[in-house]
């Protein structure tokens, strides 16, 4: 078989190889050491994995076709994953979505005031999406600072961008793929702790990491099967401590498969379990829609299967909260004129997609303008194409983004009824990357949450990293044994609803997706 010069233009780079005629884009570019990313998981799912050939390019495949415009097609853009090359060829792997000197992590964090400090320590949180850091100073007189955070993709991303692809990838009878995960994931911490060891001259004491339940599953290297079919037993959700990173570490414990050790640290930070009798109710907004509710005497814990659209994920245009992503949009006109967008982009920079917020403001100024029913049907006028977002038309709304964000916004609406019932929270703390930029009032044509919880909303960032950071402040404090029976006291007292087991949920699921 005859031997074909492939080019592949990559961080802005060019890498010429050499491969067989035939050979798929996806193996070459794995043989190659390219660190490219496959959202489903190279499922070929959600055609997310775009290269643009600018020379060479293959015919367009039955997936190319169904996820790609035709407009598209003709500038080369194919999908990475079921790419095969029949001939010389020059190719563009966009790293768009991995820019990690773009991502950045939130925190508490202060200006450094350069003070020095009797101890140290780290506290990590380990995202399905990206991994986030902070550095933390104590001194025996009480004082206690954040010195740095720091932040990056999570690479094992590459093989899926939620849980369950990662599952699925790990479970293989090749066991070597779960130790590849494991050594993707300590790798990318590795490299965060050591970041953050630049700005100190002194030893750290210790680390405290949290995650949900697969991510901390995978950073142990422990078998991941059981979480990915019924019952869903998890090998070990406990407290875990270890010497790592060439000192001590400690996992915080998780409740169940869905529901892991960081809503456990969200509800340790946010401190929703009180005596007062206030009803509050944590709502994490990341790759998975996790919740919990304290009604004033029981504390009750849930997830939805929300997805990744709600960091940019399974929308055609989705990208993450990097600079030139669309975060916020106005759209202004009328029928009888015509519509049109105005937005703002992260650093004012040239509209590349909508991250999260981006999209969801869109779609709810869809629907406050008519060209979206409660149904969630696109208007005639834009059923096809879509609703163009960005001047230049490359950036747009489709019927199947806003099927995508009702079937993510109805698993948190339903989520969040039968988690609170018949009772009003007080307060809603709502957590993760998302709920960061959020303005409430702007997506409320979209009915993310429940009626009666209009003003109650307040975000609160990161809270499974200010968890972390809570509980290692308490340990560099030599308030070990305390903190640690607290965090295993929400482990043990909350209460489990698994909606699948709920009868009317179906009826419910369909009910809340309308706008």
């Amino acid at each position: 078989m005859r031997k074909i010069k492939v080019t592949v233009e990559y961080k802005n780079n060019n890498v010429t190889l050499e491969t067989l005629k035939g050979k798929q884009l996806k193996g070459l570019v794995a043989d190659a050491g390219i660190d490219a990313s496959y959202p489903c998981g190279g499922a070929g799912r959600c055609g997310k994995c775009k290269v643009q050939f600018t020379e060479g390019a293959p015919a367009p495949n039955t997936l190319d076709k169904s996820f790609l415009s035709e407009k598209e097609i003709e500038q080369g853009i194919r999908l990475l994953c079921r790419c095969s090359l029949e001939e010389d060829c020059k190719v563009c792997i966009d790293t768009a979505n991995l820019m990690e000197e773009d991502i950045v992590a939130e925190t508490a964090k202060s200006s450094f005031s350069g003070k020095k400090y009797d101890k140290y320590g780290i506290a990590v949180d380990i995202g399905t999406t990206t991994i986030a850091a902070a550095l933390v100073g104590v001194c025996g007189n009480g004082e206690k600072e954040i010195i740095e955070t720091a932040s990056c993709v999570n690479h094992q991303r590459r093989v899926g961008a939620d849980v369950i692809s990662r599952i699925a990838y790990a479970s293989d009878s090749d066991k070597s793929k779960l130790d590849e995960l494991k050594e993707l994931v300590i790798g990318d911490v590795s490299e965060l702790i050591e970041k953050l060891k630049k700005s100190v001259t002194e030893d750290i004491s210790q680390i405290v990491v949290t995650g949900n339940t697969t991510m901390l599953h995978l950073f142990r290297g422990l078998d991941v099967e059981e979480l990915g079919k019924y019952p869903y037993i998890p090998k070990d959700n406990n407290v875990y401590e270890t010497e790592m990173f060439g000192t001590k570490l400690v996992t915080m414990p998780g409740i169940s498969a869905f529901v892991g050790a960081d809503i456990v640290a969200g509800i340790y930070y946010a401190d929703i379990i009180n005596e007062e009798g206030r009803k509050e109710l944590l709502l994490d907004l990341g790759t998975n829609g996790e919740m919990a509710f304290f009604d004033g005497k029981d504390l009750k814990v849930t997830s939805t299967a929300a997805g990744p659209v709600f960091e940019g994920g399974t929308i055609s245009c989705g990208v993450a909260s990097v600079p030139g992503a669309i975060c916020h949009v106005d759209i202004e006109g009328d029928s009888g004129n015509g519509f049109f967008a105005k937005v703002k982009t992260i650093g004012d920079k040239a509209p590349i997609g909508l991250c999260g917020t981006g999209v969801m403001e869109a779609v709810s100024e869809l629907v406050r303008n008519g060209i979206v029913d409660k149904s969630g049907l696109l208007g005639d006028l834009f059923f096809d194409t879509g609703f163009a977002i960005a001047d230049d038309g490359k950036v747009s709304v489709s019927q199947q983004d806003i099927r995508n964000i009702q079937l993510a916004k109805g698993a948190v609406n339903t989520g969040l009824r039968e988690l609170v019932g018949d009772d009003v929270p007080d307060k809603v703390y709502v957590a993760g990357g998302f709920g960061t930029n959020l303005d409430y009032d702007r997506i409320r044509y979209i009915r993310l949450f429940p009626d009666g919880f209009d003003g109650k909303a307040v975000s609160i960032g990161n809270s499974a990293l200010k968890g972390a950071v809570k509980l290692l402040v308490e340990m560099l404090f030599d308030r070990r044994k305390e903190a640690i029976s607290e965090v295993n006291k929400i482990k043990e007292c909350a209460t489990e609803i698994v909606l699948a087991n709920k009868e009317d949920f179906d009826d419910s699921f369909v009910e809340a997706m309308n706008f």
